[in-house]
């Protein structure tokens, strides 16, 4: 049995663990999924437009079809008048006009409505006059000149044929399905969403809805997990505590090895004598790619690899678990969603106030950041201990303060990173 992890841990940044993981990641599978099931869902593959939009000329206003030459010079004084000899409407097939008919015609014509051929310019219906004859189309009263042009959307002036619309690794939203459904595509390719098994691990945890005995306290943590990696585009399978021995954790392990893509556990990751995360994944099989990251709070944060799969091992602290989760399981997620973008977006804000307490790594806080002007500010929570967890419901954003013995100053520009997906 090894148990190097123990006694001489792996130690990385928190980049280096993040690209440790990320290089053992395998190109997520895809799959074909309704158009009205895609939402959330990631672009497996660029997307091309198979035609033209619009496809035809069409009319954008309701007006007037005319040729722009009858009405070169006609004003108020010497106003052109048109008999109106058809009408268009919406979703009727596009007509072809002989060029060679009189120029005194127009053609009565509504929003979206193919443009005859011939006739290149619509008048909005609200500028002309118009008075009944005895013929069933009324007579048009045009008093200014109209533009060539003008009120047509001309075939492919949005989208011409073969052009690259949506591109893979996009995560799918209403705009997207707009362009989708725009082209008639009723299926569209995406990433299947990975499988993560979470296992809160320690004696002292009891599922919510059980009664709380003297000495324990209800898991939070997997709940809190399961529910962001649900956020992240995942399938969760949440297991119920574990309690503290290597027997048991090791044949969780190994199970949920068994139906997960990924496995992340909670709690027993530190170097108490019952923290036993550690030597059981090894048992498992499982190599270290680090066991201590330079980060506070979540030191002991530890990444395993098993054959093609992973084994993230946060804390049963609460703020180190959640900071964990943001900082080295975030980005891991998103890519085996197939995510392009799924690299942290740090940002640089201003601290409202001083943080004393020093740290020798580079410390995470809790913060809610805010825009004042032209520049973003940073409050740090109150009563943020590293073991409570109503603390950052308000948390909006990570905050990253400096290694060293000074902590922070109030009005000091520090990095920060969003909290949302």
């Amino acid at each position: 049995m090894s148990i190097v992890t123990a006694h001489h841990p792996l130690s990385a940044s928190v980049s280096i663990a993040v690209l440790k993981m990320i290089s053992h990641l395998q190109e997520p599978l895809s799959e074909m999924v309704p158009l009205e099931e895609a939402d959330s869902r990631v672009l497996a593959c660029d997307f091309e437009s198979p035609f033209s939009l619009p496809p035809f000329r069409r009319a954008a206003m309701d007006g007037y079809a005319i040729r722009s030459a009858v009405a070169l010079n006609a004003c108020q004084e010497q106003p052109v008048q048109l008999q109106v000899s058809d009408e268009i409407r919406s979703g009727q097939s596009e007509r072809s006009y002989d060029s060679a008919i009189s120029q005194s015609s127009a053609i009565r014509i509504f929003t979206g409505a193919p443009v005859p051929k011939g006739y290149d310019t619509v008048i909005m219906q609200e500028t002309v006059k118009q008075h009944k004859d005895s013929n069933a189309f009324p007579v048009i009263q045009i008093d200014r000149p109209y533009p060539h042009g003008q009120h047509i959307a001309e075939k492919g002036e949005d989208v011409p044929m073969g052009i690259q619309l949506l591109f893979r690794g996009t995560t799918i939203k209403a705009k997207e399905i707009a362009v989708l459904a725009s082209f008639g595509q009723t299926e569209v390719a995406v990433y299947r969403k990975p499988t993560i098994a979470v296992i809160p691990i320690g004696d002292e945890l009891t599922l919510p809805g059980h009664g709380l005995e003297s000495g324990r306290i209800y898991d939070a943590n997997s709940f809190m997990v399961g529910s962001r990696l649900r956020e992240l585009g995942a399938t969760v399978i949440r297991y119920a505590p574990v309690s503290d021995c290597m027997e048991k954790i090791e044949a969780a392990i190994s199970s949920a090895l068994d139906s997960a893509d990924l496995v992340v556990t909670t709690g027993g990751v530190s170097v108490g004598d019952y923290d036993y995360v550690k030597v059981a994944a090894e048992h498992a099989g499982a190599e270290p790619l680090f066991t201590k990251v330079a980060m506070r709070p979540g030191t002991p944060t530890s990444g395993f690899q098993i054959n093609s799969k992973l084994l993230v091992c946060l804390s049963g602290n609460p703020s180190a678990c959640f900071t964990g989760l943001e900082l080295l399981l975030r980005p891991v997620v998103l890519k085996m969603t197939g995510r392009s973008d799924y690299r942290s977006e740090w940002m640089e804000g201003r601290l409202t106030e001083s943080i004393k307490k020093p740290s020798p790594y580079p410390r995470y806080a809790r913060a809610f950041v805010y825009r004042a002007e032209k520049e973003w500010m940073v409050d740090l929570l109150g009563n943020d201990k590293s073991g409570n967890v109503a603390a950052f419901a308000s948390a909006n954003a990570l905050v990253l303060i400096p290694p060293g013995g000074s902590g922070a100053s109030i009005g000091q520009e520090v990095r920060w990173v969003n909290l949302s997906v």
